[in-house]
Parts: C-alpha cells; structure tokens; sequence
C-alpha cells in the first residue's frame, strides 16, 4: 500500500506531469503505470469529496429518519399515561367501588400495563381498604348532611339478607 506522499506524487504526475512522467514513475516504483492512474483516482476522489459527500448525505438521512422516529416518540409520550403506584390504588378503589372484584381489577390492570409486574390482589386489597378508611370520616359528615333530605331510600341490605322470609 503506498504512503500518501506516493498517492499525491502520483496524482501529480498523471494530472500535471510531462509527457513521460508517470511511465519514468512506474520504472523507478517498479509497478505499473496502471497501478499510478488508479492512485491518483483515489487521491483525486478523497480531494474532490465525492465519497465524503456520499457519506455526509447517507449520515444526513440517517438523522432524519431519527428526528421523524423522535417526533413520533413524543407524540405517543404526549397521549402515555404512567401507571404509578397511586394509580394502581385508585384503579383497584374505582373497581371495588364499581362492583368489580380484585381478581377482575387485577387482570384488567395486566392488560393497561402491559407486561409490567402487577400487584397482587392482596395488595389491591390492602390499597382499597385504606382508601375506604381515609373515606368514612368524610362519609359521615356526607350522611348527615343528606340522610334529612332523603325522601325514600332502600338499603342494600334488605336484598342481600340470607333468609328473605
């Protein structure tokens, strides 16, 4: 592989050398003139930059095609919910207070997290009776307030007795 001071002085001498120039070259290197004409091909298209240009253009797409694959990224962040912790509690209390069972809860959390750990129904369980225990103070003022306003009621109660005699 010759140097680069070999590649330029057999640039020069096929581009601007003399009549004789590049065969007295190939005599004294002992290769061929051919051998000369394709060094300074190389040295003429490393000058010129047309294999840097080729590559700046590649690299140039490459950057588009990750903007586009970013901005798309951030449009899908925009509509992502993040399913934390407190989430999870409030999915589980929503459900419990909906009529839903844990188990149930449990399974549809699975689906809207996806492959993440998902909690245990003991642990929904424990998050659900601790929001009802942070709800009963406000409930009890809640009663008093509309038990007077109340001018029929059915408790739930009276359909869920074991002997409906």
């Amino acid at each position: 592989m010759p140097t680069i001071p070999q590649r330029i002085a057999s640039a020069f001498a096929v581009l601007c050398g003399q009549y004789g120039d590049v065969t007295a070259m190939a005599k004294d290197r002992e290769q061929s003139r051919q051998s000369l004409y394709r060094e300074a091909g190389q040295v003429a298209n490393a000058v010129g930059g047309a294999a840097a240009q080729a590559r700046i253009d590649e690299l140039q797409e490459q950057l588009a095609q990750r903007q586009a694959e970013v901005q798309a990224l951030q449009e899908r962040l925009k509509h992502a919910v993040e399913i934390t912790r407190e989430a999870q509690d409030e999915f589980a209390t929503v459900a419990q207070a909906e009529g839903v069972s844990l188990s149930v809860a449990r399974r549809l959390l699975r689906v809207v997290q996806g492959s993440e750990s998902t909690p245990s129904v003991a642990t929904l369980g424990r998050a659900t009776r601790e929001a009802g225990e942070r709800a009963g103070p406000l409930l009890e003022v809640l009663d008093l307030v509309a038990r007077p306003r109340v001018k029929q009621g059915t408790a739930d109660e009276i359909f869920l007795v074991e002997d409906r005699s």
